[in-house]
This record gives structure tokens, C-alpha cells and sequence, in this order.
């Protein structure tokens, strides 16, 4: 199972294994070094202290050893060595111990001596120290060389030590370092799933919660309050999530039954209407009467059903758009034509203020339903001797058109469900020619075209629907 926890876990396990190991490594290269440079500097003192043992004589050079620098060097258990070298290449003194063999030669100083590791008699592993140095002088030999004699040459020196107390103190502290490693990878190796199980318990927490969230608890929310930083936007963009979807449901469930609410008066009246033509199929003026009624309600119906249709189409984005030049003023009175009548009837003051060079590119299709929607709202819910404005204000490449109208019936708590489906501010839904579905149909064709559609309820009861963000162009011929 591809799991975070168990990835994060074997990381951070490698990843501290990986640095104690680098670590452990660089501590024992400096512990190391150390250990070689003191058993190093102990040779070097070593070697400084015999050198202060040569004299330099007339007749030649003087060995005068002090009694406590001879004992290390005739031991026959892991003895030390040394070997003096005259100026022409000639062994002059070695340790008894060394018999007939030679140490090889170093060429360092007694400021700058050489170390280098070796194979000492007897097969042990060893280290050495070569150095070239002056023998003293006595204050004649120092005066005479003062008026022009000859100084003397330099003698060679080297001192090999058994190495294998280092040996044993490094490997001592190799294994001191191995365990220490291994407990602390051990140790590692438990801690961290358990430091990453824990880190990570909001993050389950979270999972097992919505878990249990379905289509029928969808009113829950994940707590927030000590959600840690790192949750905190998920926990809010899946409440907002939450939110969403509990009103999408909700809408659902009131469109079905808004959609059954619509339908089921029509449905009734057709059945009636049909059980009334059976019982006197012969009076042919009864059953024209109830054929006609039944034609008005089946149009009805239809013109519900075309609206639902439109409306899925549109919230669907399977709505295509193809935009047109479009002369606003002879297309607006061609839409309001058939709706003149109406607002005769009652008294309305109509006005269509549109400048005859205005033109949008749009889709014309999905425009004139918008437009017919909003001027039908208008005609029909404005009161008798009210009043219908329509105007367009361009500003730029972008033209915006208002429709308003007296209306006396609407709050602005009513603003927010303007555009719901089957929305209607009658709750008794009393026969109209308006289902409820015309303005949600021209806000969804508004959102295909790119335009914004919006009401506003100003303080002399008028209300004001404004289509916004359509692109203008040149009229033909201008």
C-alpha cells in the first residue's frame, strides 16, 4: 500500500542513519588523528631526547645514552628500536635487538620529523620517526669553527616503537563507536515510526472523519479550532467543500420537488378534463372546449419542460456559442414586439433607450433568451400605469444594459432567490404565465456567454436587472 506515513518513516530512519553514520565516521577520523599525532609526538620526544645524546669529538662522534632511555629498547617483549647512521651512510649504533638488521632511513629534521608505519622484526606492525640532526660541540669546537674550520656533518636517527597499543586503543574506540551506532540506528529504527505515527494522528483523524460523511450527513464539519497550521486550509476548503455540496443537495431535492409541485396541477387538470369529455363524448362542444383547454395546459407543460431542458444545457456547458454582430436597438424592438400589447393593456410607460450605432458581438440565440426572459419579467410583474426602462452604457470594448421596472411586491431579502429555479414570490403558486425558471435560465446563458447578470432593489421599489461584460463592435457602415 503506497502509504505516507510508512515513506516519511523510512526517510527520516535513513536519513538519521545516513548523518550518524557520517558523523560516527568523522568522529572516529578525529579521534584517529589524534591518537596517531600523540603516539607520534611521544616519538618525537623520543627521538629529541637521544639526540641530545651524540657529541661531536675531535676523533670522531660520541654516543653518552642515559641510562633511562636504554630500558625500552633491550625488553625482548615488543622491544623499540633505533639506529644511527654517520654521515657516510654507515650504521655507527642499533638496538642489540635488531641484530644484523636495518631500519630504512627518514628524512626528516628534528623540527620537521618524518613519521611513516613499517613491519618491525618479528612480523609486528610499528611506526618510526627519521630524523637528521648536528651533534653538540664543545665551546673550542664552536670557537675554532668560528675562525674558518670545517663543520661537521649531519647524523641520521631513526626510532621505531610497537604500534600495537595504538592498534588496540583505535580499535577499542572503533567498537565504542559500532555500538553507539547500532543502538542509536536500533533506536532510531523504533522511535521515529512512533514520532511519525503521532505527527501524523491529525492527519488520520481527518481521514476517519470523513469517512463517515455521506449524502445524509453532509450538514457535518471538521473541527478547526486545534486543527494544527498544516491541516487548517484542507479542514477549511473541505467545510467550504461540505457547505457546497449540502446546498447543491439541497437544491436537488427542492427541484424535484419544485418539478413535481409544477407539474402535478397540469397533470390533474388534463385528467379531469378528459374524465369530463368521457362522460358526454357526444356533446361536440364540451369536448372541444375540454380538447382546447387540454392543448393550453400540454403547451404549458411544454414550455416547462423546454425551459428545464435549456437550463440543463446551459448549467451542462453543452451550450454553443456562436457570436455574431448584433445591432442592439432593431434587436431589442423586435423582441419587445410581441410583448407591446401586454404593457398596452396595462398602461405601462415603456422606454427602450438604445443608440442606433450600438452593436455586441455575441451569441444571438442565447442573448435573445436572456433579453426575452428579462423584458417578459418586466412586462409582467410591473403594476398597472407602472413603468419598463431599458438603456445601454458602454464603456470602452465593453457594453453593459439595464432593464427596470416598478415593482412593489419584491423585498431585498427576495434579491438572493431571484435567479433559484421555480422561484416565485407567490408561495401559493398560483396559475401564471411565468413557471419560476426564467431568470435562473438567463443567468446560466449569461455565465455560457461570459457575461454577469445581477439584480438591484433600490429605495423606490424599482428593480434593476443588469447584463454586464458584453464586447462591443463598430456598426456596419460607419
Amino acid at each position: 500500500m503506497n502509504s505516507i506515513q510508512r515513506k516519511l518513516a523510512l526517510a527520516l530512519a535513513l536519513g538519521v542513519i545516513l548523518l550518524g553514520s557520517i558523523g560516527g565516521a568523522a568522529l572516529y577520523w578525529a579521534g584517529h588523528a589524534g591518537l596517531v599525532a600523540h603516539f607520534d609526538h611521544a616519538l618525537q620526544i623520543n627521538a629529541q631526547a637521544l639526540a641530545t645524546c651524540v657529541e661531536y669529538k675531535k676523533n670522531g662522534f660520541k654516543f653518552d645514552f642515559a641510562r633511562e632511555f636504554m630500558p625500552p629498547f633491550e625488553r625482548t617483549n615488543s622491544p623499540n628500536y633505533y639506529q644511527f647512521w654517520l654521515p657516510d651512510g654507515t650504521t655507527t649504533l642499533r638496538s642489540t635487538c635488531l641484530g644484523d638488521l636495518d631500519l630504512p632511513r627518514g628524512e626528516g629534521s628534528l623540527a620537521r620529523p618524518q613519521f611513516w608505519n613499517l613491519t618491525l622484526p618479528k612480523g609486528l606492525s610499528g611506526r618510526a620517526i627519521g630524523v637528521r640532526f648536528l651533534a653538540k660541540e664543545t665551546n673550542k669546537q664552536l670557537a675554532r669553527r668560528a675562525g674558518g674550520a670545517p663543520s661537521p656533518e649531519e647524523v641520521a636517527l631513526v626510532i621505531a616503537w610497537p604500534r600495537d597499543e595504538l592498534d588496540q586503543e583505535l580499535r577499542f574506540f572503533a567498537s565504542i563507536l559500532l555500538l553507539v551506532g547500532a543502538a542509536t540506528g536500533l533506536a532510531t529504527a523504533l522511535l521515529v515510526p512512533l514520532v511519525v505515527r503521532h505527527g501524523l494522528r491529525p492527519l488520520s483523524t481527518l481521514a476517519e472523519r470523513a469517512a463517515t460523511i455521506d449524502a445524509t450527513s453532509l450538514q457535518l464539519r471538521f473541527p478547526t479550532d486545534r486543527m494544527p497550521s498544516e491541516l487548517l486550509p484542507i479542514g477549511n476548503r473541505l467545510n467550504d467543500l461540505l457547505g457546497r455540496l449540502e446546498a447543491s443537495f439541497t437544491r436537488e431535492r427542492r427541484f424535484s420537488a419544485d418539478v413535481a409541485h409544477e407539474l402535478r396541477t397540469p397533470i390533474a387538470e388534463l385528467r379531469a378534463l378528459s374524465e369530463v369529455a368521457m362522460m358526454w363524448p357526444l356533446d361536440v362542444t364540451a369536448v372541444r372546449d375540454s380538447l382546447q383547454e387540454a392543448l393550453a395546459i400540454a403547451l404549458q407543460m411544454e414550455s416547462v419542460v423546454t425551459k428545464l431542458l435549456a437550463l440543463a444545457r446551459c448549467e451542462g456547458g453543452m451550450l454553443r456559442v456562436r457570436p455574431e454582430r448584433i445591432p442592439l436597438a432593431t434587436f431589442i424592438r423586435e423582441l419587445y414586439q410581441p410583448m407591446a400589447t401586454q404593457a398596452g393593456s396595462k398602461h405601462l410607460s415603456v422606454t427602450l433607450d438604445v443608440p442606433e450605432n450600438v452593436c455586441w458581438f455575441t451569441d444571438p440565440g442565447a442573448l435573445r433568451t436572456i433579453l426575452v426572459n428579462l423584458l417578459s419579467n418586466a412586462v409582467s410583474h410591473s403594476p398597472v400605469d407602472g413603468s419598463v426602462r431599458l438603456s445601454v452604457e458602454c464603456a470602452g470594448e465593453r457594453g453593459c444594459l439595464l432593464i427596470a421596472n416598478t415593482n412593489h411586491d419584491l423585498s431585498p431579502a427576495d434579491l438572493a432567490h431571484l435567479f433559484e429555479r421555480f422561484w416565485r414570490k407567490d408561495p401559493a403558486r398560483s396559475p401564471t404565465l411565468h413557471c419560476g425558471l426564467g431568470l435562473a435560465l438567463s443567468k446560466a446563458c449569461a455565465e455560457n456567454l461570459g457575461l454577469e447578470l445581477s439584480a438591484a432593489l433600490n429605495d423606490h421599489q424599482e428593480i434593476t436587472f443588469t447584463l454586464s461584460g458584453a464586447q462591443n463592435v463598430e456598426a456596419q457602415g460607419s
